[in-house]
């Protein structure tokens, strides 16, 4: 058994309740099978699945950069990927395309999708970012959804502009204050960023002992007295733009990017993600803390969230509601909304939804292919709930290449809502509830006149 299969085989064997749920997880969280869940109590059998919303990252890329600096913190070669930098892979596309498969025995289960033949015109409707990586990730759905009908996924027609509903500040829609960014983020860190090295040393030690960085070309040429080690050579600090970018530079940051590469390699199935050196699921989760850590810090603070993810998240209220979002070719017959975009965006969602998240069996907060699911589902009276959840491939569903079927299901969490006073015992919302709360955390100044998503499509 190869050292990085063990790992993985490790990573499934220690993800139990007690060690994988923590005080990061907000409300109702239920590790259980997605496909099982219409039918897992009383209450659920008077609710009758109606809608799905989907907010997916992409899947399985290769590195979107890769700077001179990555390659000198190692003395080891960075392995070869089978396609340009930040496309998907064609294993990534299968990934993907499992996804959709366990969607259309899911939905058929529902009995929202025919048991043959292909769903009615305007069904399902997808719309993606531009990049390479997400118009793939939903044809790759779609074709598992519906294998054989010629779905087509949606976006904008010049590819080289900004999408609004993904982007909002980069396309110019609103902005971020540098100040008031730099604020927040350090109320969400808790501590001043100068502090995060310390606070983050024994997972950047083991950054270190990954990256064999005492070795590396950057220490050589480094002339230093003391030990070679990230937390002490890279200092971590904000850098905050005019138009509202954000990076974190120093140790936090690079191995934020480095860590996510490591998890991309074990993703892709290749024989030594990260040289052989992560071989237990306690590094995998110790070097991922570090990516989930940049993007609570850069993505989920309420004030960036709340600027980048409003127009996503006021096309979900509208989607929900039936008010058609201003989206080319969508119309009120829609019963599965998928929108593709990146990680950034769920974990946007996630702070303006104030439910942040952990998942068993997957170190990364955002995995390749993860998906945000807003479900609307109508009771007795025929009154609509929402309940939203987490699906996502686990790292060993990703390694092995799982196929996903009702008896081998994506894993998902369940959230709760905070302020849904009304919700179930098992996370349903009611819809004009959740709408309000939901509106409320808007910030009128990213959404568009009249319109969620950019009429200009």
């Amino acid at each position: 058994m190869t050292e990085s299969r063990r790992g993985v085989e490790e990573n499934m064997r220690e993800c139990r309740w007690r060690r994988w749920l923590g005080p990061s997880v907000v409300g109702l969280l239920l590790w259980l099978p997605l496909a099982g869940q219409a039918a897992s109590s009383r209450e659920e059998g008077a609710y009758r699945l109606d809608k799905v919303v989907i907010v997916s990252r992409h899947g399985v890329r290769a590195p979107t950069k890769m700077p001179a600096l990555i390659r000198e913190v190692t003395p080891d070669n960075w392995p070869a990927w089978p396609v340009k930098l930040g496309d998907i892979t064609p294993r990534g596309e299968a990934l993907v395309t499992q996804l959709g498969v366990y969607y259309r025995a899911w939905l058929r289960q529902q009995g929202m999708l025919p048991v043959q033949g292909c769903p009615v015109a305007g069904w399902v409707y997808a719309w993606t970012d531009v990049d390479q990586r997400t118009r793939k990730t939903g044809e790759a759905f779609l074709a598992g959804l519906a294998p054989g009908c010629g779905l087509l996924i949606h976006h904008q027609r010049e590819l080289q502009r900004v999408d609004p509903l993904f982007h909002p500040v980069k396309a110019g829609l609103c902005r971020l204050a540098a100040e008031p960014m730099r604020q927040a983020i350090e109320a969400q860190a808790g501590m001043p960023l100068a502090a995060l090295n310390h606070h983050y040393r024994a997972a950047l030690a083991h950054m270190d002992q990954t990256l064999h960085f005492s070795a590396s070309p950057y220490c050589q040429a480094q002339q230093h007295g003391g030990a070679c080690t990230l937390a002490a050579m890279m200092p971590s600090a904000l850098q905050l733009s005019a138009a509202g970018e954000i990076k974190l530079h120093g140790a936090v940051g690079l191995s934020a990017t480095l860590a996510e590469m490591f998890l991309l390699q074990q993703a892709q199935g290749m024989a030594q993600p990260a040289w052989g050196r992560i071989t237990t699921a306690v590094q995998w989760r110790s070097l991922l803390s570090l990516h989930n850590a940049q993007f609570d810090l850069l993505s989920r603070t309420d004030y960036i969230a709340r600027h980048r993810g409003t127009p996503l998240l006021h096309t979900v209220i509208q989607a929900l509601n039936d008010q058609t979002p201003a989206l080319t070719g969508l119309t009120r017959q829609n019963r599965l909304l998928l929108l593709v975009g990146h990680d950034t965006n769920l974990a946007n969602l996630s702070g303006l939804l104030q439910t942040p998240w952990t998942l068993p069996g997957q170190p990364d907060n955002t995995p390749p292919g993860g998906e945000l699911v807003f479900e609307r589902w109508l009771d007795g009276a025929g009154q609509p709930w929402v309940r939203v959840r987490v699906v996502y491939q686990t790292l060993a569903q990703l390694r092995q290449q799982t196929p996903l079927s009702l008896e081998t299901p994506p894993h998902q969490v369940s959230l709760s809502l905070p302020g849904c006073r009304d919700a179930t015992p098992n996370g349903l919302c009611p819809l004009a509830e959740f709408s309000r709360l939901m509106t409320a955390r808007l910030e009128p100044g990213c959404l568009p006149p009249g319109d969620a998503s950019g009429a200009s499509r």
